[in-house]
């Protein structure tokens, strides 16, 4: 059997678990929320303190000492020969994705309310929208939000725009590759579902890829 090395960590945090208290956040990092406030403010820290915690135990590292750089606004970075990491959250979780290799993760709701065939008819490909072709309500809103998540993960990986790039990324709701259909570059997809949310990650392979450490 082939051995294969785990390279890809995942992390799924519920909105209900507490700040990390233990981690303080750098000097760099205050600077950069400093004109944050209120609900922002709260979830920007919340979101990095976890992210530098799960980061940290991975590396077996303080936190502080982390050389990560996740400012509000921005896909979060680490130094060079540190890997890669992705940060999703909805409404009520936050999913932290590292590897060795880029990532792009993204998380939604399963319930998630949400108009599905017009927004498929303006944002998705026409690959993509003949899957969805007569489709009923539940199962359409469903493969709509697989597409989604996929789609997303797959333009964090290529550090792309979601303006610009949305339409041109190709992804079945069962499809384990995404395709860009303006550069042909294509992208292992894994999807999971996990309680009540739909989590997809682009980049790494599943056989590289860890169990997800829900916290």
């Amino acid at each position: 059997m082939e051995n294969v090395s785990v390279t890809t960590r995942l992390w799924l945090v519920p909105a209900e678990r507490p700040c990390c208290a233990e981690v303080v956040p750098t000097a760099q990092e205050l600077t950069s929320w400093a004109s944050l406030q209120g609900r922002r403010a709260a979830e920007v820290r919340w979101s990095r303190g976890w992210l530098r915690r799960c980061l940290a135990d991975h590396f077996r590292v303080p936190a502080e000492d982390l050389p990560l750089l996740a400012p509000p606004g921005l896909a979060p970075s680490l130094a060079p020969g540190w890997g890669f990491v992705s940060l999703s959250h909805c409404i009520d979780a936050l999913a932290i994705g590292w590897s060795d290799q880029p990532i792009g993760i993204d998380l939604e709701r399963l319930d998630r309310s949400l108009p599905a065939w017009p927004l498929a008819q303006r944002f998705f490909c026409m690959e993509d929208l003949e899957e969805l072709q007569g489709l009923e309500t539940h199962p359409l809103r469903r493969a709509v939000l697989r597409q989604w998540v996929a789609k997303e993960a797959a333009i964090k990986w290529s550090c792309g725009s979601l303006a610009q790039d949305l339409q041109a990324w190709s992804c079945p709701s069962t499809a384990a590759l995404a395709h860009h259909q303006g550069c042909g570059v294509r992208v292992p997809i894994q999807r999971y579902e996990l309680g009540d949310w739909c989590l997809a990650v682009a980049g790494p392979k599943a056989r590289q890829t860890s169990a997800i450490c829900l916290l």
